[in-house]
């Protein structure tokens, strides 16, 4: 499966939005047809550190279900680059346009670019 950068994004807004401190995200919190997609992405975050959790496997090793407890640090950070829909697209094009792929560094040097050149613009530096 590819690594599709909008369901990361999707993922990582949607854990950030359970606020109590029991919420979780579950592969239940999602339609039953995206179960593999949603849990390869989810399985890349916990392995690159962003999200903390567990995946839960059945004998076939298929997960079964997953639980999503926190963004850790560099998830937060990650998540305050690509948030803006605008900076999202743009660095999005940025990449498209260069026929570049995208790594979680290249995402976040690109994104972080994008947002100084619109804060840059705003503050008139």
């Amino acid at each position: 499966m590819k690594r599709d950068w909008d369901t990361i994004r999707e993922l990582l807004t949607k854990l950030e939005e359970c606020t109590l401190p029991g919420d979780m995200l579950h592969l239940s919190n999602f339609l039953p047809e995206r179960a593999a997609e949603v849990s390869y992405h989810m399985q890349l975050l916990f392995e690159a550190g962003l999200v903390d959790g567990q995946m839960y496997m059945e004998q076939s090793t298929r997960p079964r279900d997953f639980t999503a407890s926190r963004l850790t640090w560099n998830g937060h950070e990650f998540l305050d680059v690509i948030r803006s829909e605008t900076i999202w697209e743009k660095t999005k094009m940025a990449f498209l346009s260069h026929g570049l792929s995208m790594t979680l560094d290249l995402v976040k040097s690109v994104a972080s670019n994008a947002a100084a050149a619109a804060l840059k613009s705003v503050v008139g530096g």
